[in-house]
């Protein structure tokens, strides 16, 4: 039996079961992607993009990219894989991604621990909340993935990588049988600009925040996950989504030191609302038509000059 785990906390924690455990640290909930890409431009464009949002080296990216990929072809194939993932957007878009892989690979059986809850934990977040015990003690809930689900789970992120959303609501509306992609999916809707001010559902709660007086970076980022369970939203990602607002002629915040990348930690970092983030959140004025944008949302582009 092998297992793949959605981090090195839960890695860590199971570490005491027989068998491969191969933690997955890509970040298919952003940067660019595509069905037309081979996988080799698809390591190229997400070290390119992930070096300059988040200061990861590409080079240091592309190795780790492989390396995963190495060491799930190098697993036996009639060998069961369990793979240990919860609820969120996070780990339900690397669920469509391993599954897809996995079975074009032709691993024959392939099994799921995946909760989106548990007793005693009010948020429950994710897996690595759980002690090395209580993880152990969900190996027996493992279900095996039916055919289904793995189709599934290949048309999924066929939809998810489309530059189409029009095809991921199609298949929004299709989906049944992976217990919490539906949900996950909807959330990731909620990563797309509203028309009305150019902001998503995150940045918009999180200028709220913001003009509510919540303002040093570690705060606000866990005051907006409580809200936000169903993302599985990462500091380095929200750091991120910070760092596209204050850019442009007309930046929406402004923070007093850099905020969290891979090479650096400063939660202590203070973000404020400028006068054209104001008017932006009351309605008065749009993001994109300020400074533009120039972002990955699963496969689609989402790129646009400003007009002002």
């Amino acid at each position: 039996m092998n297992h793949i785990v959605n981090g090195d906390v839960v890695g860590g924690k199971i570490q005491s079961l027989n068998g491969n455990i191969i933690v997955w640290r890509e970040m298919y909930d952003f940067g660019p992607l595509s069905n037309e890409w081979s996988l080799e431009e698809t390591y190229r464009k997400r070290a390119e993009f992930f070096e300059q949002k988040l200061q990861i080296p590409a080079d240091f990216f592309i190795e780790n990219c492989q390396k995963q990929y190495r060491l799930l072809n190098e697993l036996s194939r009639t060998e069961e894989v369990v793979l240990w993932f919860e609820h969120d957007r996070y780990d339900q878009v690397t669920i469509l991604y391993l599954l897809t892989e996995l079975s074009s690979l032709g691993f024959q059986k392939i099994s799921m621990v995946s909760i989106n809850e548990y007793e005693g934990f009010d948020p429950f977040h994710g897996l690595g909340q759980l002690s090395s015990e209580q993880l152990i003690e969900l190996l027996p809930t493992k279900q095996e993935m039916t055919t289904e689900q793995i189709e599934e789970a290949c048309a999924g992120w066929k939809a998810y990588r489309s530059e189409s959303l029009e095809e991921l609501d199609k298949f929004i509306q299709e989906c049944h049988s992976l217990p919490f992609l539906k949900q996950a999916l909807l959330s990731h809707k909620t990563y797309f600009p509203s028309s009305q001010n150019g902001l998503n559902e995150v940045e918009y709660l999180a200028l709220s925040m913001i003009n509510e007086g919540i303002n040093t970076f570690a705060v606000l980022f866990n005051k907006l996950v409580r809200q936000r369970t169903n993302d599985g939203l990462s500091d380095l990602y929200f750091a991120a989504i910070l760092n596209e607002l204050m850019k442009g002629d007309y930046p929406l915040i402004s923070s007093n030191s850099e905020l969290p990348s891979y090479k650096q930690h400063n939660p202590k970092a203070k973000i404020d609302l400028t006068s054209w983030g104001l008017d932006v959140l009351n309605g008065k004025a749009n993001r994109i038509h300020l400074n533009g944008i120039d972002w990955w949302v699963g496969g689609v582009h989402l790129f646009e000059k400003p007009t002002m």
